[in-house]
């Protein structure tokens, strides 16, 4: 069943529809709000948010075949939301964090790849928000440069802009790490 179709249907009052929908984006949303945080336990709160908000806007969403964009735009926004409440509040230290988990796992594949991980984030974080965006809705979320574009609330030359200039950035950045 199509998004428009599974949309109407709840709108009319088959709520137990919405597990469906929920279910058929989830990972999806929660792989954007991880890289868009950078923090596991954030991405999950920000991911349930999303949710929440999809559900508790449902009736006022006018279905244009937009609903992808339309959820990663709140996804988007309850990863800002989350990260402003974050930076308000106590972190814990990551580098004992990181610590333990290479400790947890002790073979040297596993920290290569945290170690590889790590760096793509933090060449990543170095980006320019706009920039950054755009790459991790395009790579990690696989969206479309028009979809992107509805998100982000910016047009198609902008967004194709923005990911030349991220993409070569980045390049730049994991060139000095050694990874490209």
């Amino acid at each position: 069943m199509k998004d428009a179709e599974l949309i109407t249907r709840i709108k009319q009052g088959e709520r137990d529809l919405l597990g469906i929908l929920i279910e058929r984006y989830y990972d999806q949303i929660f792989k954007f709000c991880y890289y868009k945080t950078g923090d596991e336990a954030l991405a999950y709160d920000c991911a349930q948010d999303t949710f929440l908000r999809m559900i508790r806007y449902m009736d006022s969403y006018i279905e244009k075949d937009r609903f992808k964009p339309y959820l990663f735009q709140i996804a988007s926004n309850a990863c800002n939301d989350g990260l402003r409440k974050r930076d308000d509040c106590f972190i814990e230290d990551e580098a004992e964090a990181k610590e333990g988990l290479t400790a947890a796992f002790d073979k040297e594949d596993i920290g290569n790849q945290i170690a590889v991980a790590d760096t793509v984030r933090t060449a990543l974080n170095a980006l320019p928000q706009m920039q950054r965006d755009v790459i991790i809705l395009r790579f990690y979320s696989d969206l479309k440069i028009n979809e992107i574009a509805k998100v982000t609330g910016v047009n198609i030359p902008t967004v194709k802009s923005r990911l030349r200039q991220g993409k070569n950035k980045l390049k730049k950045i994991l060139e000095k790490e050694g990874l490209f």
